[in-house]
């Protein structure tokens, strides 16, 4: 028997040629491979912890190098851990708990949340944590920052502002005590010059009565020249103690007398103290106002002070056999009123000028002009007084030109 063995009919498939892959295609891989790369290298370089988290089962899936030496465990420990079982959370209903907010905001912030590291040391931490989507699955990103350095420097400079605030508040109680002593001593001093300054007027007047009685009883009998130049030394030392004791006495009202404040016609001010000053009333002297003086806000009493004092030293410092020239005028000065009290008297040198307003600061011996050394500081202390101005302008030998400004009345 002839036997036929037929052969398979099966043949063998061509294999399907490979379709090409999209040069668009092939560009997103490129890109996110790019990305993922960039992303690995800000992981792991971050100066920040970075934790990942599975938000179905709330462990770490990862974590990067910073992370893993604040903590001190490494990256296999750490991997598989809740937050609370690395010290990051109080416990696990704390863990679970902040996970429950999460879901629901997708974000949560925590500004001091203690940790403490694998060898026990604490730190302080700022917590933020982030639930996004990745590619349609869920993921929890945490980005831990150490501010334990910054927190100890807060609380330091928070002690040493208490510190400070205490040191001032004993200083302040200090200053205010001590001024208030200096008040009282202040007060007991200037009541005690003033009645010194006035109960020493009383032997004054009598001593100089007492030179007028003899010199008017021995007026037409024989006094030796030893006797009548004694009588005149008397009353001009009288004199001079008098004018003393009398500055003082201003100068002593100047401050302590009230000083309410008001509208002064000052035009009308000056010209009666012109009409009753003995010095302005001189043949020899010359005192002129130009134009009208504006009315000023000031108190009357310290303003006739410092007028009288600035008039008079105005027609005394001239110099020898000159006829005193006064020229009072007013201008418009910083919203004020600046008034200018200008005589052709000796000047002052530039040397002098820091010392004019000091007490009893005299630049010519007493043998030469009369006076105190107190006139210009009655009129500093009264201006300081009304809140005002005051000043000069001065050449040895051309005369001085001083000026008050006041408010505009």
């Amino acid at each position: 028997m002839n036997v036929k063995i037929a052969r398979s009919g099966r043949t063998r498939a061509k294999a399907a040629p490979e379709r090409p892959v999209p040069e668009a295609a092939e560009g997103r891989g490129e890109s996110m491979q790019a990305s993922e790369i960039r992303y690995r290298r800000l992981f792991e370089a971050a100066r920040d912890g970075i934790l990942m988290l599975d938000p179905g089962t709330r462990k770490i899936t990862d974590a990067n190098p910073f992370m893993t030496e604040l903590l001190g465990y490494p990256h296999e420990q750490l991997v598989g851990k809740e937050l609370w079982e690395i010290g990051l959370l109080e416990d696990e209903t704390a863990s679970r708990t902040a996970f429950e907010e999460l879901q629901n905001k997708h974000f949560i912030r925590y500004e001091d949340l203690p940790l403490q590291n694998k060898a026990g040391r604490r730190h302080e931490v700022e917590f933020v944590s982030n639930l996004y989507d990745e590619g349609g699955k869920e993921v929890i990103q945490c980005n831990i920052r150490d501010i334990t350095a910054r927190k100890r420097s807060e609380r330091e400079l928070l002690a040493a502002n208490e510190v400070i605030s205490r040191h001032a508040s004993q200083l302040e109680e200090l200053v205010d005590e001590r001024t208030a002593k200096l008040r009282e001593t202040v007060s007991e001093l200037e009541a005690f010059s003033y009645s010194v300054s006035h109960d020493m007027r009383a032997p004054l007047r009598a001593m100089q009565g007492y030179v007028e009685a003899l010199t008017e009883e021995y007026a037409n009998k024989p006094l030796d020249a030893t006797a009548a130049d004694y009588l005149r030394r008397i009353s001009r030392a009288a004199l001079r103690l008098d004018h003393l004791i009398q500055d003082v006495l201003s100068y002593t009202k100047v401050l302590r007398a009230d000083a309410p404040m008001s509208r002064v016609e000052l035009d009308r001010l000056t010209r009666d103290i012109i009409e009753t000053q003995p010095s302005a009333q001189q043949p020899a002297s010359e005192v002129l106002i130009e134009g009208t003086l504006p009315p000023v806000m000031g108190n009357e009493a310290l303003l006739t002070q410092c007028i009288s004092n600035l008039l008079s030293n105005a027609l005394k410092f001239v110099a020898r056999g000159t006829i005193p020239h006064v020229r009072i005028r007013s201008e418009a000065a910083d919203e004020g009123v600046r008034v200018w009290f200008e005589d052709n008297g000796i000047g002052i040198a530039a040397g002098d000028h820091a010392r004019i307003f000091r007490m009893f600061e005299r630049i010519h011996p007493a043998s030469q002009y009369e006076g105190t050394g107190i006139g210009l500081t009655i009129v500093r202390k009264a201006i300081e007084r009304m809140g005002a101005k005051v000043g000069f302008d001065s050449e040895l030998g051309k005369g001085s030109k001083f000026w008050i400004q006041l408010t505009k009345g």
